[in-house]
């Protein structure tokens, strides 16, 4: 596996042969999704969730990102992870967490991050489970926020998730053959109390 983008373009991936369970984000994949995210990468929060060998997160510290937390539940990813961030001298700008993905997606505060990536095991139902679980939990988020969802293409995410303060609204779908991302963006609900206050400070 090669880094495409990036100051980091080029440098190798340290990466195990086909296991049933990893699937890594394809090349092209990955420098489409970095390239959708360039105007907003540059000192960037990024959580990597399902994160596998680690590449899009890593991918992600190429194009500018301060800092991404990786998240994945198989010890055997989370070795690997730590080994490319080794490799590449990135252990200053990431933490690791060995984790399940719905648990931590539930415990996060919108004001945490910046951009975040899933990319949980296809059938498992995760994708859309990890989207609610955003949605209801995300009460701190600033607009603008983003959520790739990475799914299989015959299975598309719904276009959008109402929680009691945030809704995900999909704004961007590239199908890669059998795999598609999604984009969503995070935005705040203005409530009635909201609206008396601007209207009186106008």
């Amino acid at each position: 596996m090669i880094i495409g983008s990036g100051a980091l373009k080029g440098r190798s991936l340290k990466a195990i042969g086909k296991e049933p369970w990893l699937r890594p984000t394809s090349d092209k994949a990955r420098e489409a999704i970095m390239d959708m995210l360039r105007p907003v990468l540059a000192g960037a929060r990024f959580i990597d969730v399902c994160s596998g060998t680690g590449a899009v997160g890593i991918e992600a510290l190429s194009n500018g990102a301060a800092h991404t937390t990786f998240v994945d539940a198989d010890s055997r990813s989370v070795r690997l992870i730590r080994d490319n961030l080794r490799m590449l001298s990135l252990e200053e700008q990431s933490s690791v967490v060995k984790g399940d993905a719905d648990g931590y997606v539930g415990g996060l505060q919108g004001t945490e991050f910046d951009v975040l990536f899933a990319d949980p095991p296809f059938d498992s139902g995760l994708q859309e489970g990890l989207l609610v679980t955003l949605s209801e939990h995300l009460r701190d988020a600033a607009d603008g926020c983003i959520i790739i969802m990475e799914h299989a293409s015959r299975q598309p995410v719904h276009e959008r998730y109402e929680g009691l303060a945030i809704d995900l609204v999909s704004y961007k779908e590239r199908r890669y053959g059998d795999v598609s991302t999604t984009f969503f963006r995070a935005t705040r609900h203005r409530n009635e109390a909201d609206s008396t206050t601007h209207d009186q400070t106008q």
